[in-house]
């Protein structure tokens, strides 16, 4: 916590402290208090040891005098710029450093699925990076990139409350949409506030870092590009769809996509994110629209085929109507290899978890199959990651804590190094340390015997109650 460095400063201090009035109590004047203290005490008590005893006692009230003016002073000012109880502060400044040593994770993608793996990842580190899509035009992003030409700020309004540490209240006017018949219909305030502020200070990265300080953000959102581009895609039929909303929601197989103009940059931002990365996360999310759309920049795709950290793909635990019908896990690794070569990609993570027959049966009702994962194909350079991941409250989607913690699994494995053990697992993950597992194993282990024994001492005694009693009887 950065605490100790201070406290040492503060000893020296003491230390000069100490040393300066030792020269002025030196002095004759007084020289003779000090002498007259002592003989006054020494009288008392009538013995050196006694005396000098008196003096601790005498120096550890002097201690004491001061933590306690200390404490009271630091409750005060802590009352009037966080007024929690006291735990809370003490709680939220170790986390707080705790996070701040957290490993550099980029995420990759855009809408709710990026939205998702945030919410849940944001609890291990404060150094995550979301590098987001900003080819949406639908929706009131869309209006709003027609009307005041500016890039949409929907999936960075998304990915901004998901990193948020603000009060709930906050989060809720950010996500709020307008439905009531007027001009503002349709229009949500985060997207709005988010177009005031590129308006005000004349740049749309600026005004997502402004954004960011408002929601007391838990890393960086970044856009993939500061470009205004279209999003296309060219179906196997040979059609061009244009538009990321169109693209969607098309109902063909996909060839390829690309954007209109080809050429398009990113920013020195999301270079060095790359760069810098410990892993590289691509979605989960709508697999063209949201994810594979980013790696159609260039510049982006470069930085993640030259980055030494191990990128890791999340593949979707169903199918999306309109996107990605009747598409199969092998579809998903084929679009994914477009952009990505397999020998660059070090995993796979997969949800081996299924919802109960009620809910599959609304989903293949709607359209949407679960991706099977027994039609995995095995590459020598790619391991694949099962674990449960699916939201039981909504079970197209996966659970943002169950997903953060089998990234973190992930990424402990490919980088096992003491600066991750102890920086990774705080409160929650603690409970998934294997030493804390072999602890509780043990502890658990160990009640039982203990319940075991005294089971077989109840029953001892039980049989020589009933021994006695029978011996009695005779």
């Amino acid at each position: 916590m950065k605490v100790k460095r201070w406290l040492f400063v503060a000893i020296i201090g003491v230390l000069f402290i100490s040393i300066g009035l030792s020269l002025i109590v030196s002095t004759p004047y007084f020289r003779g208090i000090y002498r007259t203290w002592s003989s006054i005490v020494y009288q008392l008590v009538r013995n050196y040891w006694l005396s000098v005893s008196f003096g601790i006692i005498w120096l550890a009230v002097g201690i004491f005098f001061i933590v306690y003016g200390l404490q009271h002073m630091n409750r005060s000012i802590f009352s009037v710029i966080m007024p929690a109880p006291e735990d809370d502060v003490a709680k939220k400044i170790f986390q707080k450093r705790q996070l701040e040593r957290g490993p550099n994770i980029v995420a990759i993608g855009g809408g709710h699925g990026l939205h998702v793996f945030l919410q849940g990842i944001k609890k291990y580190t404060s150094n995550t990076t979301a590098i987001v899509t900003v080819f949406d035009d639908g929706g009131s992003s869309g209006l709003l990139r027609q009307e005041m030409g500016v890039l949409p700020p929907g999936d960075i309004r998304n990915c901004l409350i998901a990193l948020a540490d603000t009060e709930p209240l906050m989060a809720k006017l950010f996500q709020h949409r307008f439905e009531n018949d007027s001009t503002l219909h349709g229009h949500n305030f985060g997207n709005l506030f988010i177009t005031a502020l590129t308006q005000v200070t004349g740049d749309f990265q600026k005004a997502i870092g402004e954004s960011s300080k408002v929601l007391a953000v838990r890393g960086r959102v970044l856009p993939t590009t500061l470009l205004n581009v279209v999003l296309k895609a060219e179906c196997d039929d040979g059609n061009i769809i244009s538009g990321e909303s169109n693209v969607g929601v098309c109902g063909k197989r996909i060839k390829r996509i690309f954007l209109d103009p080809e050429q398009v940059v990113s920013t020195p931002e999301v270079i060095k994110a790359i760069d810098e990365a410990d892993i590289i996360i691509l979605g989960p999310g709508s697999l063209y629209t949201s994810v594979l759309c980013n790696l159609v920049v260039n510049e982006v795709r470069e930085a993640v085929l030259h980055s030494p950290a191990p990128v890791v793909f999340v593949c979707n635990v169903t199918t999306q109507p309109g996107e990605t019908d009747h598409y199969k896990f092998a579809d998903h690794l084929k679009a994914i290899f477009q952009f990505i070569p397999p020998e660059r990609l070090n995993y796979i993570l997969v949800n081996n978890e299924k919802p109960d027959s009620d809910r599959m049966n609304e989903l293949n009702q709607k359209g949407i199959e679960m991706v099977n994962i027994a039609e995995i194909n095995t590459y020598d350079s790619i391991k694949i990651y099962e674990a449960p991941l699916l939201s039981l409250e909504q079970p197209t989607r996966h659970d943002s804590d169950k997903l953060a913690r089998a990234l973190i699994q992930i990424l402990t494995n490919e980088k096992p190094s003491w600066k991750f053990y102890f920086t990774l697992y705080t409160e929650d993950g603690f409970k998934n340390l294997k030493l804390v597992q072999m602890m509780n194993k043990y502890k658990k282990k160990k009640i039982l015997d203990q319940e075991i024994m005294l089971q077989v001492e109840k029953n001892q005694t039980g049989n020589m109650k009933e021994n006695i009693f029978a011996e009695k009887k005779k």
